[in-house]
């Protein structure tokens, strides 16, 4: 805990009004004659006058634990990646950055009431060639936690959400140094925060909007599974039925369902182990690509990030062929929960049988039965996760450019390039996305025997010798009664 004197403050008080900005198309600067046409659309009395510091540091997150969870429960939709557990978390844990040097927390007050957060980051990117004895340093403001999340944002109620954007991106723009960048991810064209950021654009700013891959989510309204999968097309069914019936007529598949910390963790190590033999090795979504991340989604799997893990694996011979590891908010926020699919893998070998098919079914049926309100797929694949019924969740990143800046020449020159440069070529998916076979899932070898057989079986053994609370296996008799068609 560190002591109020030591803390580094800067503060402000301003008269906001609320703005109304037109929504960009993707990639567009907002220029100066749509400033000029901006007008307040609320009355001066209504807009409240608002304070606001900032404090640096993981230890700003250990001092506003409390407030952060707070106002997170009393957003329009609380969000466990900003939930303080999540933001520790990710500051001490993720790959890339070191704790304690960038991490940033905006607070805003209406008098002594804290209504408002915004966790940031300031970080500075270096360009230049790697052993040139000159570079260009520029300053980027970003969420704290933009990857591996959900519709990163700022905490507060709905009710202030409006001037708490307002006065955040005002501070920002005329008080907070160091930056050339300002860069809000994953944010809804038209909410609060979104606008406020266009607005700021004039003299010393361009704002920019940037396309991006929208979350997936499916809203729960099925009260079993069997009700779900007929809600899918013919199609679809006819695919997930058939390789199902193709993976146990192949042995004695086990379904397992692993709920809670203590049950999930103890299946971390098996899923790891899973990672190398699935299409991610070797890849950017391999969650062995750093040390750190490794970490990182350990801590998740034992409860210590804001999120109330669950894990979903199938058995195949004694080994793990297929992993899912969920997060819920349901402890956090009993009334406006739902969950979040964060890491899934499963034995390239044996796509064929499709395993990953099957995982998001079983995640389907345990979101049902755990009453949660809606399951979220995250980004990309939305053409293959549109056939789950989930639906996408338009979003675009917001970039606020200080002019005159290096930032600026290097966006400058980047546009040259893009508009003198070759095409470039579209497609569906990124370099490091698996070809998608006809039912959705990556094509994999032929139906065979994966590597590292003996340390997958050791390790699964371990997990099963753990079994005990939230623990849940169905072999052949209980998975024909829990699945919604036949095995044959």
């Amino acid at each position: 805990m560190i002591e109020e004197g030591s803390l580094s403050l800067l503060h402000r008080e301003a008269e906001l009004q609320r703005p109304h900005v037109p929504r960009m198309d993707s990639g567009q600067v907002l220029g100066m004659s749509a400033v000029r046409d901006l007008a307040p659309d609320c009355e001066k009395d209504a807009c409240a006058s608002l304070l606001v510091s900032c404090v640096h540091g993981v230890a700003a997150i250990e001092r506003y634990f409390s407030e952060i969870d707070r106002l997170n429960l009393a957003s329009e939709r609380p969000n466990p990646f900003l939930s303080a557990g999540f933001l520790r978390c990710y500051a001490l844990r993720s790959e890339y950055h070191r704790p304690g040097r960038e991490e940033r927390l905006y607070l805003i007050r209406e008098g002594s009431h804290l209504i408002g957060c915004a966790p940031l980051r300031l970080s500075q990117d270096k360009w230049g060639l790697a052993h040139a004895p000159f570079y260009l340093r520029t300053g980027r403001l970003q969420f704290l936690a933009p990857l591996d999340t959900e519709q990163p944002g700022i905490l507060c109620a709905p009710e202030d959400a409006e001037r708490v954007s307002a006065a955040l991106i005002r501070f920002i723009c005329d008080d907070e140094r160091g930056w050339d960048l300002l860069e809000l991810t994953g944010q809804r064209p038209g909410s609060p925060l979104y606008r406020a950021a266009l607005a700021a654009a004039g003299t010393r700013f361009q704002a920019r909007t940037i396309e991006v891959e929208p979350y997936n989510e499916i809203s729960i309204e099925w009260q079993t599974l069997a009700a779900y999968f007929q809600s899918l097309a013919k199609k679809m069914r006819s695919n997930i039925s058939r390789q199902g019936r193709r993976l146990f007529a192949s042995g004695e598949p086990e379904l397992l369902f692993a709920d809670g910390a203590e049950a999930a963790s103890s299946w971390f190590d098996a899923y790891c182990e899973l990672d190398a033999r699935s299409w991610k090795h070797g890849t950017g979504a391999s969650i062995a690509r750093h040390p750190r991340r490794v970490r990182f989604y350990r801590e998740i799997a034992a409860g210590n990030a804001g999120l109330e893990p669950s894990f979903i694996g199938i058995l195949h011979g004694g080994v793990l062929i297929a992993g899912l590891l969920l997060g819920s908010n349901e402890n956090a926020s009993p009334e406006r929960h739902g969950a979040w699919c964060l890491e899934m893998a499963y034995d390239q070998s044996l796509a064929s049988l499709g395993p990953g098919q099957l995982l998001l079914l079983l995640a389907v049926g345990l979101s049902i039965e755990r009453g949660w309100q809606y399951l979220n797929f995250m980004q990309n694949f939305s053409y293959y996760k549109h056939r789950w019924a989930a639906e996408p969740i338009e979003v675009e990143n917001v970039q606020l450019i200080r002019k005159f800046s290096g930032r600026n020449l290097l966006a400058l020159l980047g546009e040259l390039k893009r508009k003198w440069g070759r095409k470039p070529v579209h497609g569906t998916g990124s370099a490091a996305a698996p070809e998608a076979s006809e039912s959705g899932e990556p094509a994999g070898e032929p139906l065979g025997q994966s590597t590292n057989q003996e340390a997958a079986r050791v390790l699964a053994a371990a997990a099963l010798g753990r079994t005990g609370k939230g623990i849940r296996r169905l072999a052949r008799p209980d998975a024909r009664a829990y699945l919604p068609f036949d095995l044959g």
